[in-house]
């Protein structure tokens, strides 16, 4: 059995999983309520102690934000503790346990487990988008991950939008993801509304509600973001000409009404000669735990 992790900027979920049974036991904990980047890594450390023992696993893969595979660290910055500093995640850990850790960007992770369980059990090289409280892309060629030199191919979410002058957290003007996000889609609202602040607008499930209710503020702003998302994905089908892309992550499970609008917009601004060839869904493993099964998948890879 084998040990996959997915550190979550809310949770950070723990994930025994056997190669014929699937996940057989998670354990969870709140990631941001840890008092420091160091009190953190002490409780992170424990239970993979207490699983490693319990479960004999053979192997531990992690999903991890900020992830460096050049220098091999993780370095959440958007966690927000005062003294988070890149820190080598498989070298500890490999020191506590003595079994094989590999860790990989989290958008990645789930690529990985789309590739072993979902989309690529049909086609070869697809494209995953995860919407979330962020925008993460992972890129999939003839069923290998493709990661890039140093673990960063796919910041799909930092690419730049023209008009847009947004601060992103990561330091950057006009990143994607500060309009295709969760949080981008609330700070969209906030405009509109002419709120003090984003923290100020409805959640996002509750937008998607009041969209469907056909209130137009917010069936406006969604329709918005999503044709924004639909003209910057041509960009990447222009480049990798991806068989499938696969939509994941907690807003791709109300996506459905708004899949027509993004297909549309990428669509029309392909090359004629690139139209009607690429399928649009959303990932059949959304309600799966595909955050963890990622991380699983690289676990499995190394034993």
């Amino acid at each position: 059995m084998v040990l996959g992790i997915d550190i979550g900027g809310t949770n950070t979920e723990f994930a025994v999983v056997d190669s014929t049974k699937g996940i057989v036991h998670i354990e969870k904990i709140k990631t941001k309520s840890h008092t420091s980047f160091l009190n953190y890594i002490e409780s992170f450390t424990e239970i993979v102690k207490e699983l490693a023992k319990k479960f004999n696993i053979s192997s531990v893969g992690i999903g991890a934000p900020n992830f460096d595979s050049g220098s091999n660290t993780f370095c959440p910055v958007n966690f927000n503790w005062p003294d988070v500093i890149p820190f080598n995640l498989e070298q500890h850990l490999e020191h506590e346990v003595s079994i094989p850790i590999s860790i990989v960007n989290d958008a990645n992770a789930i690529a990985l487990a789309e590739n072993r369980y979902g989309i690529g059990r049909k086609v070869n090289s697809f494209i995953v988008i995860t919407l979330g409280t962020g925008l993460g892309t992972g890129i999939v060629i003839n069923n290998h991950l493709f990661d890039g030199s140093y673990g960063y191919a796919g910041e799909f979410g930092h690419t730049k939008l023209e008009n847009i002058d947004r601060v992103c957290n990561c330091g950057g003007i006009g990143c994607l993801e500060t309009v295709v996000s969760a949080n981008g889609i609330r700070r969209t609202i906030a405009e509109k509304l002419n709120l003090d602040s984003p923290n100020e607008a409805p959640d996002v499930r509750s937008i998607f509600e009041k969209a469907k209710n056909e209130d137009v503020l917010y069936k406006e702003t969604l329709e918005y973001t999503f044709k924004v998302l639909g003209k910057k994905l041509s960009d990447i089908m222009h480049i990798l000409t991806p068989e499938a892309v696969v939509f994941c992550g907690n807003i791709s499970k109300s996506l459905e009404i708004y899949m027509p609008i993004i297909k549309k917009e990428c669509e029309r601004n392909l090359l004629n000669n690139l139209r009607g060839k690429t399928n649009y869904i959303v990932s059949d493993l959304i309600h799966k735990k595909v955050n963890l099964l990622g991380p699983a998948s690289l676990a499995f890879n190394k034993n």
